[in-house]
């Protein structure tokens, strides 16, 4: 059975499950490669924004990297300041 007294208070409470960039980003794409051009000119722009859409996919998978690269720095050296 569905709890909708619980649902209804996350939701009130804003709990609720976000969805993240990645996914944001992959709704992107899909609903940008669901569009069905009517003229050259739109086939082109489409291609276009799904270019641009690659070009920021991969910008942020490499400042999601470099954020988790500077979080284990980070944990190393807090580990290593309570140690002193």
């Amino acid at each position: 059975m569905t709890d909708f007294d619980g649902m209804t208070r996350k939701f009130l409470l804003g709990e609720t499950k976000q969805a993240g960039a990645k996914a944001y980003l992959r709704a992107l794409k899909e609903g940008l490669r669901n569009l069905r051009p009517t003229s050259q000119a739109q086939a082109v722009m489409i291609e276009n924004m799904l270019s641009q859409l690659r070009s920021v996919t991969k910008e942020f998978i490499s400042l999601q990297e470099k954020v988790s690269l500077l979080e284990e720095e980070l944990s190393v050296l807090e580990e290593s300041k309570t140690e002193e």
